[in-house]
């Protein structure tokens, strides 16, 4: 980092504190954002498996005439 911010590579804006400050809070954020995505993965999986089989239990003859037959 030093040695891109050294050829003004990197820019760091101090109002919220230091550059350091800021990368260690983003990568807790990061790892937080992670830890919940695949949280979510997992919820959607179990939910997924426990109602996407009634997609393939539509009967036929349950479904909408097609006009014109």
């Amino acid at each position: 980092m030093q040695e891109m911010r050294a050829k003004e590579h990197l820019q760091s804006d101090h109002r919220a504190g230091s550059l350091e400050e800021a990368v260690r809070r983003f990568t807790e954020s990061s790892t937080a954002a992670q830890d919940l995505a695949g949280g979510l993965a997992d919820t959607m999986g179990k939910a997924y498996s426990a109602v996407g089989h009634l997609a393939y239990k539509e009967a036929p003859e349950e479904q909408e005439p097609v006009a014109g037959s």
